[in-house]
């Protein structure tokens, strides 16, 4: 019988940004604070404690860490008031709940290869490529214009988009096609995507330094534009089992 080696299992859960980002597209929301929406968020930490991560990581910068674990050591010993933030919301209650020691900053936000931000590429393109500006970019402004438009969705739901494979597809297309911004003299798009790339391998690189025994079981928490990339990095890596959000989210 042929013998199966064992890998560390990762888990990426897409969020949206609870609080204000450096996102070109924010959600307007409800007030997380609210009992209602703080039960809802109870359903979400429930269902991912299911996952029974060892680890958890989360979308704050290297430089951080020892700041974020005071603060989460101060939360586990109910010196700490969850302020509007995923790390918080959801992060800090399930590492808690499932005592965990301290979570981990794997993020990287340094200036790097970048030469122009995405605003700037965003707003190019309007202004010399309106039509591939439109086809880049129009499903994220109709979304975002019809985010006040109907019943307003729960966290749960929320998080059922953020992890929907299709919707993950579709914000990966965007970062692809953003490569066409710009002419053959001036890479347009490009100059950001080098950046955009370079933090994803190094929020790669960090994820396989944190695995350290075959046992492992870390959860990322980290922005939905993300999960598409890191899991194919993850995957052609060869060093991972890997598990889906949408799972978990039913």
């Amino acid at each position: 019988m042929k013998k199966v080696n064992k890998k560390p299992t990762i888990l990426i859960l897409g969020t949206f940004h609870m609080a204000p980002s450096s996102d070109l597209f924010q959600s307007k929301l409800d007030d997380f604070l609210t009992l209602k929406k703080q039960q809802e968020i109870r359903e979400v930490v429930e269902r991912f404690k299911q996952y029974k991560p060892n680890k958890l990581a989360v979308e704050r910068v290297t430089k951080r860490d020892h700041e974020l674990n005071e603060e989460f050591r101060r939360y586990k010993n109910g010196d700490f008031e969850l302020q509007v933030n995923e790390i918080y919301q959801l992060g800090f209650r399930i590492a808690d709940e499932l005592n965990h020691e301290k979570v981990y900053a794997i993020d990287w936000m340094e200036q790097g290869a970048g030469t122009r931000s995405a605003g700037e590429v965003y707003e190019w393109a309007k202004e010399n490529q309106p039509d591939l500006s439109q086809s880049i970019y129009g499903w994220l402004e109709a979304a975002s214009q019809g985010e006040t438009q109907g019943v307003a969705p729960t966290i749960l739901d929320l998080y059922r988009g953020c992890n929907d494979p299709i919707e993950i597809k579709k914000h990966h297309e965007m970062y692809i096609n953003m490569a066409r911004i710009g002419d053959i003299d001036h890479y347009v798009g490009i100059d950001w995507l080098i950046w955009w790339y370079q933090r994803n391998l190094i929020l790669f690189s960090n994820l396989a330094r944190l695995a350290t025994s075959a046992n492992d079981r870390i959860l990322f928490i980290v922005g939905s534009g993300h999960v598409q990339i890191l899991y194919q990095f993850l995957e052609e890596s060869g060093l991972f089992n890997l598990e889906r959000a949408d799972t978990y989210l039913g």
